[in-house]
């Protein structure tokens, strides 16, 4: 919890301090909207092709027989629990502060799917994915780097952090709901 308030707190300390204006929030309903239509529309490209290539390799590397949908008992309070102390602190440490503060002395050089992307996507997904091994280590740290592309592709496509709080805290639920469905 702790984690969550410095991660809050601590970059509008820097940004107030340093008269930035904090720019990487919804500024309407319209782009709210839009920001929770671009999450719907990637999680709809990114999440069936993902389960099923996790899915072949719960078969084929991990051994299991096969899955079996395990029940959510907890989903609200869970989701709530994600999206309010793991999602939104991170997205707002990680995509709104540092992303942008990188992003203030770097070029966004590449055009992906219609979206300007540079350095500060590419370096924040770094130190995100090894953020999470300084906390809590698990080999399996390093393929973080993988869907912290997509959030901070999503921070640069709307121009906020809706979406990557939406498809941050879903990506974990869906996780721990898979996980979850194939252990015997």
């Amino acid at each position: 919890m702790a984690i969550a308030v410095l991660f809050l707190y601590g970059p509008v300390a820097v940004i107030w301090n340093r008269r930035r204006r904090i720019d990487f929030l919804d500024d309407g309903f319209v782009s709210y909207i839009k920001s929770i239509r671009t999450f719907l529309i990637v999680a709809l490209i990114v999440f069936p092709p993902y389960l099923l290539a996790a899915h072949f390799w719960q078969l084929t590397v991990n051994g299991y027989e096969g899955f079996s949908a395990a029940d959510f008992p907890d989903l609200w309070r869970t989701a709530m629990f994600q999206v309010l102390i793991i999602a939104l602190p991170e997205e707002f440490y990680f995509r709104g502060y540092f992303q942008s503060t990188i992003n203030l002395v770097t070029q966004r050089r590449w055009n992906i799917f219609g979206t300007r992307l540079g350095w500060g996507w590419l370096i924040t997904a770094l130190i995100f994915a090894l953020a999470h091994s300084v906390v809590y280590y698990r080999w399996w740290h390093f393929a973080i780097f993988f869907p912290a592309l997509v959030f901070g592709y999503l921070r640069e496509r709307t121009g906020a952090i809706t979406a990557p709080v939406l498809f941050h805290a879903a990506s974990n639920l869906l996780m721990d709901w898979f996980a979850r469905s194939y252990i015997v």
